[in-house]
């Protein structure tokens, strides 16, 4: 028995059409949140008192962390591109920047949902993690595109921003020896 070849996919046509669009954000962003919900709940817990602690900047600290993601993929990506890597190495490399992208993503989303459900009552992470992944999901289908893309962000990114900022702003204090 001869096996069957697998027919090639063209990734980018596939992420053409919205449903695939939004089932891989859903199922991605599900994906991350449990991890994060489920090994970094101390994080996530310190992540959404961040955000409230200064609402109002959070999404400009979340493009900044996009930002420092992209600038740091390209700049990796351009150097393996000049080191004569070839294009399997420079499309590992994108792979790369694209799962670091998911992966602040999903906490962001996961961050988002847990502030929602805060509103009314405890913070509960897994319906939160629903809720704005659900939000995130319906942006990609109900929106065009470029504006689905940008209200999907946007709600990472206020998720994002709170991490972000302690991050930014931590400081490590040294006594004198050091």
């Amino acid at each position: 028995m001869r096996p069957i070849p697998a027919q090639a996919v063209d990734a980018v046509a596939l992420l053409e059409a919205p449903l695939v669009r939004a089932a891989v954000s859903f199922g991605g962003v599900l994906a991350v949140g449990a991890f994060l919900a489920t090994r970094h709940e101390g994080f996530v817990d310190r992540s959404v008192d961040a955000v409230l602690a200064r609402p109002w900047v959070s999404v400009l600290y979340g493009f900044v962390a996009y930002g420092l993601v992209v600038t740091l993929g390209a700049y990796a990506v351009s150097q393996l591109a000049a080191l004569g890597g070839g294009p399997g190495v420079a499309t590992g490399a994108l792979a790369v920047v694209a799962g670091v992208v998911l992966l602040l993503s999903g906490l962001g989303f996961l961050v988002t949902g847990s502030l929602v459900t805060a509103l009314w009552g405890p913070r509960r992470p897994w319906p939160g993690l629903v809720i704005a992944a659900s939000a995130g999901t319906v942006a990609l289908l109900a929106l065009p595109l470029g504006v689905g893309m940008a209200a999907w962000t946007l709600l990472a990114a206020f998720g994002l921003g709170g991490p972000t900022r302690r991050w930014i702003h931590a400081s490590r204090t040294a006594g004198p020896d050091g």
